[in-house]
């Protein structure tokens, strides 16, 4: 229940918090014995109790619950010495069954309909916030001035362009059908423009530059004009004459995927590379130019994008796919790295680079994001308003389902993240310095702002709680929708609030409950805030669009990030000649390391960076500026032998994230048509990465995919280094470098890698086994096997056979740890079924951890061979529900999972399969494979 602050005393009260009406009823349950059973609620989040006064009353509701909840089939209560008592599960059931029968929908309940919590006029909701100390909320616009806002940017004299969202989630409610698109609903998104004509800090004048938009998420500013992403299509808007009103309103590209209103693409900002960013989100598409609707599509999947937006509209196309694909939010820190958010997921780093991973197809790569900050049921949060009726009701119901696949975030009403929005890096000037560079995002149902501070992880990030049992804001309004933010020119962030009475997904509420919602009430309202240190006095509008060159350039040193973001976007505008000087002075004299950094691209967006720049920042004192220059030298270094030579001693920098660039550049220069000797040179830079950081997953990942044609010419010179392979960090490397040379299948190539590995000494046992892992799991995937490539009776066959006798015993030991039993269990996958047969279904066993337990499934579902079903199934009624679930998605990866015998047809889980997996078995040709004497099973 909401709070999850259920617990049963000796008088059999039942707790949890609930939002409610005022009143007493008496407990529904249909019984005519229902002394005890009260529901006390005087005012809302008030508590309420189930009292059962005795082993009678119990009783009486545990046989009501029976029926209530007919999926229920453990005991409710068990007797012993000290008397009856209630099993956990029968007092969530109990509580469960008591808010479904309190908060039962009026259709089914023939009472008043659930209880909707009225807006808060804009001087009340300011009364409403909780805020960290030392900060204040600071309204700068509501409606009428604004509604629905979800996106903001501000132009370079002070003009805020705000992106109504007024068709969330829908325009016509009686059209919405669970996966059906949206493709014909009204547009009536808009775009509007914000003025401070008083100079006093708060918005006071509101024109509609452009109206008629569907689903409009993001915006990005260019030459006086600005982009809209507006599902399914990206628009440029201008205005000519001065009138705060649209003139030009050109669509340069489309196809974005109307289906899902909360997996639109969104968020639309501008990266140091002088390209525009956007959150693809998981809608999908097929994007073209829309000047060219016969040219090949991408297509979207889960991936973000960028274009540049010199060739929008001009026949070029400018549009890239890039990794990513989370929801709503998108946003850069100081140095260029990307962040993304997800429902449940408030901070993951885009750290690999989708253009580099598609140079080597065979790389065993899980995700290119990383969850900097814990997500999911281990990160609470802490809202003080209450939750709302119907998301207690819809909590109560999973609950009484008892779904062990369910997370807390949907059997709880309250206290996790269901819904994280907008995640913004903080880089102004406003604030205290400890909060610079912290992440900002909304959990929207949860009305509230929550901080994260980040800090270097390797190449990557960990995010921290940066207030605990608190949040940096909170209120007591249930409407108060916190959906983005923006670090605005004041050097403070600015807090869009959608001011919703419900934000949520049509298609995740029920029928019946929906029923007694209205998901489009607040459409006219908004809220624009600041949140300002308390006293803070806004700065006059800038006037950045009157700036000279110079002047532009010396605010590259500006320590708000809006100043210097849009003094770069202003020089790539204007391309002024006339800044160049000024600009090389400041990358060779400046102290300010960002302001060298802006410098460096925006002679780049000049086409004025010459060699000598480049290696001016290659030798940078700061590592990052170091790093986006070889990342900028890149294209150049075929044709540039001093340039590539730097680029090469990099390899041994001190700072992990320059050899990480340097890993993914160095296979460029590899591929490239540079001199022989260079390219040698570069190949034995990455081994020198590969040795040092080989243990690092990203860095590895780097290294593999620049090692995809020479990954067998690597594993060698590696295998060949007594003292690498002898270290922690040679295993996995190993294994991975095996995995790719096996998935290219390439004779000629594991032929002497197999001899290399014959000759391995003691010493090097510790890589014997992962490279075996490797290249046994990487011949799957070509549809061969070890036996294929590796000649029976050669040294390296005959050490292959020991190995896997060594793991055969290993993995029956009972005594031994885990991890290395686990290990030998993974390199059994790699041999004959014949082989690992029985040790695999002896681990099957109860006795046997569950750790244990799903690595042997893991490893017999690898098997195309019909005895797996039958052994996975043998002690299914025995297993535990999480093992149960990996049975099960064993099953339906079996080819031979289709055609069970009809003699034991009665025996597979097809129910389970049915009630908890989204999956269906199909046919070889794609079609459903339940046959007539699997239906009856299937129930």
């Amino acid at each position: 229940m909401a709070g999850n602050r259920r617990r049963l005393r000796r008088d059999w009260q039942v707790h949890f918090r609930v939002t409610s009406r005022a009143g007493t009823y008496q407990s529904p349950l249909p019984s005519g014995r229902r002394r005890g059973a009260t529901w006390a609620s005087p005012r809302q989040g008030t508590t309420a109790i189930l009292h059962a006064a005795g082993n009678e009353t119990l009783a009486v509701a545990g046989a009501e619950l029976a029926k209530l909840c007919p999926s229920h089939r453990h005991p409710l209560t068990s007797s012993t010495a000290r008397g009856t008592t209630m099993n956990r599960l029968a007092q969530r059931y109990l509580a469960a069954c008591f808010i479904l029968a309190m908060f039962q929908p009026a259709a089914s309940r023939g009472d008043e309909p659930l209880p909707r919590t009225p807006p808060l006029e804009p001087a009340a909701a300011l009364k409403s916030f909780e805020t960290r100390p030392g900060f204040e909320m600071q309204l700068i616009a509501a409606e009428p001035l604004v509604t629905d806002p979800v996106a903001m940017v501000y132009d370079e004299n002070g003009l805020a362009y705000v992106a109504e969202m007024s068709d969330y989630p829908y325009t016509d409610k009686t059209t919405d059908k669970p996966f059906v698109e949206r493709t014909m609903d009204r547009p009536i998104g808009r775009v509007r423009i914000l003025e401070d004509t008083d100079a006093d800090g708060d918005f006071d004048r509101g024109t509609i530059f452009a109206e008629a938009f569907s689903w409009p998420t993001g915006l990005a500013l260019w030459k006086g004009g600005v982009f809209v992403a507006a599902t399914p299509d990206i628009w440029y808007l201008k205005d000519t004459d001065g009138d705060h009103r649209a003139d030009v309103r050109q669509k340069v590209f489309t196809g974005f995927r109307k289906f899902n209103v909360q997996a639109v693409m969104n968020n639309l900002v501008w990266g140091l590379d002088h390209r525009i960013y956007g959150a693809g989100s998981s809608n999908g598409g097929q994007i073209r130019p829309a000047d060219r609707p016969d040219a090949k599509p991408w297509l979207l999947a889960r991936n973000d994008f960028r274009f540049d937006p010199r060739h929008c509209g001009s026949g070029a196309s400018g549009f890239e796919l890039i990794s990513g694909g989370a929801r709503f939010g998108n946003t850069f820190d100081d140095w260029g790295n990307r962040f993304i958010c997800n429902i449940r997921n408030p901070v993951e780093h885009v750290v690999l680079p989708g253009r580099y991973l598609a140079r080597n197809p065979y790389l065993p790569v899980v995700s290119a994001l990383h969850d900097a900050a814990e997500s999911g049921d281990a990160l609470p949060v802490y809202r003080i308003s209450p939750p709302e009726a119907w998301r207690v009701v819809r909590a109560a119901r999973m609950v009484a389902e008892a779904n062990p696949a369910t997370p807390r975030s949907e059997t709880n009403a309250e206290g996790y993240f269901t819904s994280s929005s907008g995640l913004t890096i903080y880089r102004g000037a406003a604030y205290p310095r400890e909060f610079y560079g912290n992440a900002l995002l909304g959990e929207v149902a949860g009305n509230l702002v929550h901080r994260q501070v980040l800090s270097p992880d390797g190449v990557t990030f960990r995010a921290g709680r940066g207030d605990d049992h608190t949040e940096f804001v909170r209120s007591r309004d249930n409407w108060f929708r916190p959906v983005n933010y923006v670090n605005a020119p004041d050097g403070t962030l600015h807090i869009l609030d959608m001011y919703r009475e419900t934000i949520e997904h049509p298609w995740s509420i029920p029928d019946d409950i929906k029923a007694e919602l209205d998901l489009e009430s607040g459409r006219d309202r908004g809220r624009i805030y600041r949140l300002a240190p308390v006293g803070f006095q806004p700065p006059a509008p800038p006037k950045l669009g009157e700036a000279s060159d110079a002047e532009l350039v010396s605010q590259l040193e500006n320590p708000n990030s809006w100043w210097r973001e849009t003094a770069q976007r202003l020089l790539f505008e204007r391309q002024p000649h006339e800044a160049v000087p000024p600009l090389r002075k400041l990358l060779k004299e400046s102290k300010n390391p960002l302001a060298r950094l802006h410098a460096l691209w925006s002679l780049e967006g000049l086409s004025a960076l010459s060699d000598d720049d480049l290696a001016l920042a290659l030798a940078d004192a700061a590592s990052g500026v170091r790093e986006h220059a070889v990342r900028i030298a890149e294209p150049r270094l075929p044709q540039a032998p001093p340039l590539a030579e730097r680029v090469i001693e990099l390899a041994d920098d001190d700072e992990i994230r320059v050899r990480f660039q340097v890993a993914f550049t160095l296979g460029e220069l590899i591929r490239s048509p540079a001199d022989e000797d260079v390219r040698a040179r570069a190949s034995v830079a990455l081994a020198t990465i590969a040795r040092r950081d080989g243990a690092d997953l990203w860095v590895r990942t780097a290294v593999l995919s620049s090692a995809n044609e020479s990954a067998a010419r690597l594993l060698l010179e590696l295998l060949a280094d007594k003292d690498f392979v002898m270290g922690s960090e040679a295993p996995p490397l190993v294994r991975d470098l095996a995995t790719v040379l096996g998935a290219r299948n390439k004779p000629a190539e594991i032929a002497p890698v197999m001899e290399a590995f014959a000759k391995l000494g003691p010493k090097a046992a510790g890589v014997a086994s992962p490279l075996i892992v490797g290249l046994g799991n990487g011949l799957k995937r070509s549809g061969k096997k070890l036996a294929d490539v590796v000649p029976a009776g050669s040294a390296s066959a005959h050490r292959i056979h020991h190995l896997y006798e060594s793991a055969q015993t290993l993995a029956a030991d009972s005594t031994a740890a885990s991890d290395p039993r686990l290990a030998a269990i993974e390199l059994l996958a790699t041999a004959d079924f014949s082989r690992s047969r029985e040790t695999l279904a002896a681990l099957l066993a109860p006795r046997e951890p569950q750790s244990l337990q799903m690595a042997a499934i893991r490893a017999l579902s690898g098997y195309a061979d019909a005895e797996v079903a039958p052994l996975l199934l043998k002690n299914y009624s025995a297993l535990t529900p999480g093992v149960r679930g990996e049975v099960i998605q064993a099953l339906l990866a079996q080819r031979d999972a289709c055609s069970p015998p009809t003699r034991s047809a009665a025996t597979w889980p097809w129910r389970s399969i049915n009630r908890r997996s989204s999956y269906r078995p199909t046919s070889a040709a794609g079609r459903p494979c339940f046959s007539a004497s699997v239906r009856p099973a299937i129930g």
